[in-house]
């Protein structure tokens, strides 16, 4: 990608912060928590797919959430910010790191009781979690995508809603003769999730791409 297209991404991205409603100001102390501590800031969603997350649990209401990638807990926190008192959120993460850092942050938030963070490989938790889920967030090993959604599709309530992240891979999905997995993977996972007769899908364009599959 050209210096120019970055400029150029870099100013349409604030420019949608700017007309997005502003994060709450716990959040934007979990984020600056986080950037401070961490040498990978790309791996949290930014404000505005956060508020997006949030909307979503509203409008769908939501009441029961898995997320499949935790990382420093922003994302579960946004989240959160939408469920209703009685909510609760089962988020999954590999890294004791991760694990750790996210935990201070949804006690420092108060949450603790409506976010259970599970340490371990996701797809040997989420085998033993039990549904129906309403709202499922998928932000973890791009490789996995498709494993994860063949685990999740039966643990989603009819009507419920998975939203998938990173989905373009920055523009690399296109590249067809990639030997990266983690692009291999997520195309494996586009299509599965495009051709699934059980869903229907968008694709939108949001950051590094967010699909909304929802259960029919």
């Amino acid at each position: 990608m050209s210096p120019l297209r970055m400029a150029a991404d870099d100013e349409l991205a604030a420019y949608a912060e700017r007309h997005t409603s502003t994060a709450s100001d716990t959040l934007r102390r979990v984020a600056a928590s986080t950037l401070a501590w961490t040498e990978h800031p790309m791996m949290m969603i930014d404000e505005t797919e956060g508020q997006l997350l949030r909307m979503l649990v509203v409008l769908t209401g939501s009441r029961r959430i898995v997320e499949i990638g935790t990382f420093a807990g922003y994302s579960a926190l946004a989240m959160a910010e939408g469920l209703p008192p009685d909510g609760h959120i089962d988020t999954l993460e590999l890294s004791p790191g991760h694990v750790a850092k996210a935990r201070e942050h949804i006690r420092s938030a108060g949450e603790g009781e409506r976010i259970t963070v599970h340490e371990g490989i996701a797809l040997d938790t989420l085998e033993r979690l039990q549904g129906p889920y309403d709202l499922a967030f998928i932000d973890a090993d791009k490789s996995a995508y498709a494993a994860y959604y063949d685990l999740l599709i039966p643990r989603m309530r009819a009507g419920g809603l998975i939203v998938a992240d990173n989905v373009l891979r920055h523009g690399r999905i296109l590249d067809v003769h990639t030997g990266d997995p983690s692009v291999a993977g997520m195309r494996e996972f586009n299509e599965r999730a495009a051709t699934d007769h059980r869903v229907e899908t968008v694709m939108l364009t949001v950051r590094d791409g967010v699909s909304l599959i929802r259960v029919r």
